[in-house]
């Protein structure tokens, strides 16, 4: 069994390992399904999957006639990646994206925007490159605000999205925390320098959102980032 001292902050790197070998993630591929069952996307749009990992999510795409472009601070995953799809890949930073505006059709982001160390400049990013209406498909854990805000859902609208369909998904938690626990022995392994920074009794929730971008959108004042 792997000790958390030896794999800290794994949430969203996309190399969490179940006992049988497999790939654990909040709602395993069900999550992906249910976010484009809500999208309207139409058969072979382009999708960038931001923190795309092992390429899990890029290998669903592919099977239902979507065209993936993936990218990944991780080298070690998006070598697991390349080896199983023909999605686009590149390793880079997911808030900077050596990509042209308006580009794309739908930005997936699972578990990453949450890494993100300024989630308002990530959200501008993938709305400069998204073309206009072009969909944010966003499942992600959620930590309460203290205040009472909804702190996600503003950042979402603030960088120029409109909200289609927002859901608790709060229960698929239970069962990859369990999961995980079996594996790894604690939670210390999973959320690492996270955990420092939330109260003992905080509780993330597991958000579902898809979102609209704006026909002008705030992020889209200026060229593409170099």
């Amino acid at each position: 069994m792997a000790t958390s001292s030896e794999l800290p902050g794994l949430f969203g790197c996309g190399c969490i390992e179940g006992s049988a070998g497999e790939w654990l993630r909040p709602g395993d591929g069900v999550i992906v399904k249910e976010l484009f069952e809500r999208s309207g996307l139409r058969l072979g749009s382009m999708v960038l999957d931001v923190g795309c990992g092992t390429g899990e999510s890029l290998a669903w795409l592919e099977r239902h006639g979507f065209v993936g472009m993936g990218v990944d601070r991780d080298e070690r995953t998006l070598a697991i990646a390349a080896s199983r799809v023909v999605s686009a890949l590149f390793h880079g930073d997911g808030a900077r994206l050596p990509l042209a505006n308006a580009c794309v059709d739908a930005v997936l982001s699972e578990c990453s925007l949450s890494l993100m160390p300024d989630r308002q400049a990530a959200l501008s990013e993938w709305a400069r490159v998204l073309k206009p209406g072009g969909r944010l498909l966003l499942a992600d854990v959620d930590w309460p605000s203290h205040d009472g805000r909804d702190g996600l859902g503003d950042d979402v609208v603030a960088a120029g999205f409109t909200v289609l369909h927002d859901e608790d998904r709060s229960s698929v938690l239970a069962g990859f925390v369990a999961r995980f626990i079996f594996q790894y022995g604690s939670l210390d392994a999973l959320w690492g320098d996270c955990a420092c920074t939330a109260r003992p009794d905080d509780k993330p929730g597991y958000r579902l959102i898809v979102a609209a971008r704006s026909a002008v959108s705030p992020s889209q004042t200026g060229s593409s980032n170099p």
